[in-house]
């Protein structure tokens, strides 16, 4: 986040991608919540917390390293009540 950004402006993000990425490119390039998974050449990024042009960023590096975006999901980042919710279930 960057002084022009705020907390509404923050997403959480999913991203299926056709290449190979592995977890040190995780830990370098994206948020310290991010989630990897890969099953053949197809690997997703989930759990990704971003403002859009941090999203913009990770795409470009994604795109620099020859991968194909196959999907970019979105939905806002749940409210503080929500979280609490949930990790109490």
């Amino acid at each position: 986040m960057n002084a022009h950004t705020s907390q509404q402006d923050q997403r959480v993000y999913r991203i299926t991608l056709r290449g190979q990425i592995d977890e040190e490119f995780v830990e370098a390039y994206c948020p310290a919540s991010t989630v990897l998974a890969c099953e053949g050449e197809t690997a997703i990024l989930a759990n990704i917390h971003a403002d859009q042009s941090s999203i913009v960023g990770l795409t470009r590096h994604l795109h620099n390293l020859g991968c194909t975006i196959l999907t970019l999901d979105s939905q806002p980042l749940p409210a503080c009540h929500e979280l609490r919710e949930f990790h109490e279930d």
